[in-house]
C-alpha cells in the first residue's frame, strides 16, 4: 500500500482528495494536514467523513507517508517542496507553484519563487497529454479546473497545426474560488452570473497558453517547452451561481475549413483509449461531469461564419483538481489509471 498524506485538507480539493484515497484499492491515507483544525476530528470539519481520522500539524501528518498532496493556496508549496522531496517524499501540488518557468510564474503571481531549482524537475500533470514525463516523477504540478479543460478541448486542433490563437469563453461554479474566498457568499453569487480578470488579465492564461503551445510544437507528446512557442488565447472566465463544475465554450478559425463531422472525429481519433475524455455529438453539460473524473468534449462548426466552437465540461473539483491528482499518483506509480476513480458521475 502507498502512504498518502494530503497538507490543506481542509478546502474543498482536500476534502475531495481524502473521500478518493479511502476509496483507492492501493493506498493507505497516512495523515491529514490543517493549520486551522489542527487536532480536530475530520467528521467535525467534513460532516460527511467517517472513521478516525485526525487532522494534525504538517510535520505529523507527513512523517509516514510516501506521497505527499499539497491542496495548499499558492506560494506555499515552493515552501514545503523541497524539504519533502529531499526527504525521499513524492509530491503532487494542486496549487501553481510548479506549472510555469519562474520568470512567467513571478511576472502573473506577483510573488517571488523560493524553489526554481525544482521547476526543471517538476512534471506537468496533465496525463492525457503528458503521461510519457510522469511515471517516477517526485514532483508533479497538477493543473488547475480551468486550464484543464480548456486545454483537453484545444490541443487536438493546435496539434494539428490548424489554428495559432483562440477565444475561451469558460464559466465555473463557486467551489472554483475556494472554501474561504471573499465574495461568493451566498447573497453574494445567488441569482447573479458575472465574467471577472477578462481579456488576458486571469493568471491561468500562460498555463493554457503553454499546454497549447506545446500541442502546436510537436503534437501530443513533447519534451521541453520554452515560452517564445507559447499560444495567445483571449481567455474570459465567468462565476455561476452552482456549486461546482466548468464549461467551456471556445472559439476557433481554423487554417482549413472543418465540418463538425470532421471536427468530432479528430477528436475521437486524438483521444482514442482516453479512459477520462468523453467525445460526443451531444453537447457537454456540467451536470453530466458531477463526481466523475471525466471531461466532456464537443464541437460545432458554423459554416456561414467559419467559426468553429469547441466545448468542454468537467467538475473542477475532480477531473480539474483531487480527481487528477489522483490519477496523476496513479501514472507516477505505473498503475492503471482509472483506479479509485468514476468515469461516471452522479445526478446532483
Amino acid at each position: 500500500m502507498i502512504k498518502a498524506a494530503i497538507v490543506g485538507a481542509s478546502g474543498y480539493g482536500g476534502a475531495e482528495l481524502i473521500r478518493l484515497l479511502k476509496a483507492h484499492p492501493e493506498v493507505e491515507l497516512s495523515g491529514l494536514a490543517s493549520r486551522a483544525h489542527a487536532n480536530k476530528p475530520a467528521g467535525e470539519v467534513w460532516p460527511q467523513l467517517e472513521g478516525e481520522l485526525r487532522f494534525s500539524d504538517v510535520e505529523d501528518a507527513v512523517a509516514d507517508a510516501e506521497v505527499v498532496f499539497l491542496a495548499t493556496p499558492n506560494g506555499v508549496a515552493m515552501e514545503l517542496a523541497p524539504g519533502l522531496v529531499a526527504s525521499g517524499k513524492r509530491v503532487i501540488d494542486l496549487s501553481a507553484d510548479f506549472r510555469l518557468d519562474q520568470k512567467t510564474f513571478e511576472a502573473w503571481y506577483r510573488m517571488p519563487h523560493q524553489a526554481p531549482e525544482l521547476l526543471k524537475e517538476a512534471r506537468y500533470g496533465l496525463v492525457e497529454l503528458h503521461r510519457k514525463e510522469l511515471k517516477g516523477a517526485r514532483l508533479v504540478a497538477n493543473p488547475g479546473c480551468y486550464v484543464t479543460a480548456a486545454s483537453l478541448a484545444l490541443a487536438p486542433f493546435f496539434a494539428e497545426g490548424l489554428v495559432e490563437e483562440a477565444v475561451v469563453n469558460a464559466a465555473s461554479g463557486v467551489s472554483g474560488a475556494g472554501r474561504e474566498a471573499a465574495g461568493t457568499a451566498f447573497a453574494e453569487v445567488n441569482e447573479d452570473y458575472k465574467a471577472y480578470k477578462p481579456a488576458g488579465s486571469h493568471r491561468h492564461t500562460p498555463e493554457i497558453e503553454q499546454n497549447l503551445g506545446r500541442a502546436r510544437a510537436q503534437g501530443r507528446w513533447l519534451e521541453t517547452w520554452g515560452p517564445e512557442e507559447a499560444a495567445k488565447v483571449t481567455f474570459v472566465p465567468h462565476l455561476v451561481p452552482m456549486t461546482r463544475g466548468i464549461l467551456v465554450t471556445a472559439y476557433l478559425r481554423p487554417q482549413k475549413g472543418l465540418s463538425t463531422e470532421a471536427a468530432l472525429s479528430l477528436l475521437k481519433e486524438f483521444y482514442s483509449g482516453e479512459p477520462f475524455v468523453r467525445v460526443s455529438q451531444a453537447l457537454p453539460r456540467t451536470k453530466g461531469t458531477y463526481a466523475a473524473n471525466t471531461v466532456w468534449i464537443s464541437a460545432r462548426a458554423d459554416g456561414r461564419t467559419g467559426w468553429l466552437v469547441v466545448f468542454a465540461a468537467l467538475d473542477n473539483l475532480i477531473k480539474g483538481a483531487s480527481g487528477q491528482a489522483v490519477q496523476n499518483l496513479n501514472a507516477v506509480y505505473g498503475l492503471d489509471e482509472t483506479l479509485g476513480l468514476s468515469r461516471e458521475g452522479i445526478w446532483p
